[in-house]
């Protein structure tokens, strides 16, 4: 019972360790949503834009708010790209 418990324990730290690796890694899909939103990030919020998410939730019938939100980010506010690093222009002024 303790060998099985020690080799789970080994298994599992693996396991975090590769994901933790593979979630900093360039071009996830996680890392797209970040600088999605990083790139609004100044946008200040307007009636407009809650009057456009509400009317996307109540077409949908009450689902998807997160996609109706990023929608109405998209649509009125416009992307910053000074907002902001860009990893591979960093790269490119080390090397």
């Amino acid at each position: 019972m303790n060998q099985i418990l020690k080799y789970s324990l080994l298994v599992l730290t693996a396991v975090c360790t590769l994901g933790t690796d593979m979630a900093w890694a360039e071009g996830t899909p996680t890392n797209g949503r970040e600088r999605f939103f990083l790139k609004r990030q100044n946008c200040a919020w307007t009636e407009e834009m809650g009057k456009a998410i509400y009317e996307c939730v109540k077409r949908n019938d009450g689902f998807n708010a997160h996609w109706c939100h990023n929608e109405a980010l998209d649509q009125f506010c416009p992307a910053d790209e000074n907002a902001i690093p860009h990893p591979a222009a960093e790269m490119e002024k080390k090397g």
